[in-house]
């Protein structure tokens, strides 16, 4: 009764009559059924005679790719048949051999009809770059890189992005891609699509990618927009790298989009609310406060009393005697205190005195007991205060 089971069945003697008439030869592709993976190998079941083999090295160009983690029993596959009888019976066969003719093809295909393949730049090389495209090494020329000049290439590599093929020889196995029109439509595109989206009065985040006299261009990832040097700050600038530098990443606010120019216009102080609103509320006029020398000129120096506000000390109100240089009593950088005299919202005008204010401090000190207590005065004091009383008196009196 066993004997009668181990006879081979009808099917199974026509499955091997099948493999012993069926040849294989070597450099052809065939589809094969994943037996098992052990070791590192792939054993494969091509209906022939002998299983297949497909050793180490020959699963995948790519060392990171483990057929035990992408190969299971049952998996049907394309194999290369790099040699029938190995001398032992078993058939030598390539999965990466197969891979790269199946490639081969598809890139020929996408040369033949226009068609985009995706690629990774993976080297820079004389005169261009090389790119993996459908697991095929590709020169890309400088010039086709992209669709302008790029005079650092190597900002490129390990980045993915789709090529054309430009040339395909089989025979000399050569083989050109590039995506410089490619490219410059892509642009086009995705300009279209940032001016349907982007509305005025958005903040965006961007980063500076060029500066210029007039203002920073910000890549705002599909287009650029500019900052005009009148939108950098709510205080006076003298140069646009004193707000940024190429580079900084920044948000800004749209204050203004051309679709038939292409322009869009940004905004960086727009984020920030106006110094300028409540001012008066802030800083009343006659309050004294605290301030720093930004800058100084012929006629006085501007003095920051906050982010935005540069308020203007004349050179007749830098001190309680006359001067001829404003450096012969301030300097850049200085913390003083000044008065606010007077201020013009809309001119954006802020006037101070720092002459005023210290006066006022000065006879605050006078009417302190505790300052008089704390410090040692000497005959001729009393003499001095009263002439300092005296002038100041008349300074204001005359200003009135």
């Amino acid at each position: 009764m066993s004997e009668i089971n181990q006879t081979p069945s009808v099917d199974s003697f026509e499955s091997m009559l099948e493999g012993v008439n069926m040849t294989l030869r070597t450099g052809e592709t065939v589809r094969g059924k994943v037996i098992k993976v052990s070791n590192g190998e792939v054993y494969v079941d091509l209906g022939y005679k002998s299983d297949g083999i497909i050793q180490k090295g020959e699963y995948s160009d790519d060392p990171g790719k483990d057929p035990t983690s992408e190969l299971k029993p049952g998996d049907e596959i394309d194999v290369y048949v790099t040699r029938v009888n190995d001398g032992e019976g078993n058939v030598l066969l390539s999965r990466k051999r197969a891979e790269g003719r199946k490639n081969m093809l598809d890139l020929e295909a996408a040369f033949k009809n226009g068609t985009p393949m995706p690629g990774t730049i993976t080297e820079i090389i004389k005169g261009g770059c090389i790119a993996l495209i459908n697991g095929v090494r590709t020169f890309v020329p400088s010039s086709q890189v992209a669709h302008r000049f790029i005079s650092d290439l190597s900002e490129l590599k390990d980045k993915e992005f789709n090529f054309m093929i430009l040339e395909f020889d089989k025979k000399a196995k050569r083989i050109i891609a590039g995506r410089r029109d490619l490219a410059a439509k892509e642009i086009e595109e995705a300009k279209e699509k940032a001016f349907s989206t982007i509305r005025e009065g958005d903040r965006i985040t961007g980063k500076v990618s060029r500066i210029t006299r007039f203002g920073a261009f910000v890549d705002l990832g599909s287009v650029d927009g500019l900052i005009h040097v009148s939108e950098l700050s709510w205080g006076r600038i003298r140069r646009v790298t004193d707000a940024v530098k190429e580079g900084d990443t920044v948000e800004v606010v749209v204050v203004g989009i051309d679709m038939e120019k292409g322009k869009i216009s940004l905004s960086l102080r727009g984020v920030s609310e106006d110094p300028w609103a409540n001012i008066e509320e802030r800083l009343p006029i006659g309050s004294i406060v605290d301030g720093k020398v930004a800058r100084i000129t012929s006629f006085g120096a501007f003095v920051q009393i906050e982010e935005g506000i540069d308020g203007l000390v004349h050179i007749s109100q830098v001190a309680g005697r006359h001067i001829d240089k404003v450096e012969d009593e301030l300097k850049v950088g200085q913390d003083i205190k000044v008065k606010v005299t007077n201020i013009d919202i809309e001119k954006k005008r802020v006037s101070l005195s720092k002459k005023i204010a210290d006066n006022e401090i000065y006879f605050d000190y006078l009417d302190d007991e505790e300052y008089f207590d704390e410090h040692d005065f000497y005959e001729g004091d009393d003499e001095f205060v009263e002439e300092v009383t005296v002038e100041a008196t008349a300074e204001e009196t005359t200003e009135e």
